[in-house]
């Protein structure tokens, strides 16, 4: 059985609805992403999309998590994957795609709402920000 999420940020990244979630670590850890909704904001080719999914899938398995949202399944992933593909794409993806900065740009602004969506239950700064840096130390963790 796969655990229930709800997200706790949307955004729209290059025109794409992307979902953002708490990780499913009891600690602090960045917000996790959907993971085929970033893929499709990269403009990547279905194709190529269907390719890399399957990859991560099979060489990574243990970072993913998949979780029930609306009664769909949904594959979250962690910030760090992000910022992988994003690296990728505007270091290679010239050619295969042409918004990897633009998409850089939004899910950064994104993923800022969803980290204060995360601590929005903490009411000093201090502690936000402690919070944060340890999000950072752990994200990607899992319990």
């Amino acid at each position: 059985m796969i655990a229930t999420a709800a997200p706790i940020h949307t955004a729209t990244v290059n025109g794409v609805t992307v979902r953002f979630f708490r990780g499913p670590a009891a600690e602090p850890d960045m917000p996790w992403h959907a993971h085929e909704e970033l893929l499709m904001a990269l403009a990547l080719p279905r194709d190529l999309r269907h390719v890399l999914k399957a990859s991560f899938l099979r060489c990574w398995k243990e970072t993913y998590r998949t979780v029930e949202v609306d009664g769909e399944p949904v594959l979250i992933a962690p910030h760090f994957v992000a910022q992988g593909l994003i690296g990728m794409a505007q270091e290679v993806g010239k050619g295969i795609t042409t918004t990897p900065d633009l998409v850089d740009r939004e899910y950064a602004r994104a993923g800022v709402a969803a980290m204060n969506a995360l601590t929005a239950h903490m009411p000093a700064a201090q502690d936000r920000f402690t919070w944060a840096m340890q999000a950072f130390r752990n994200q990607g963790g899992v319990s």
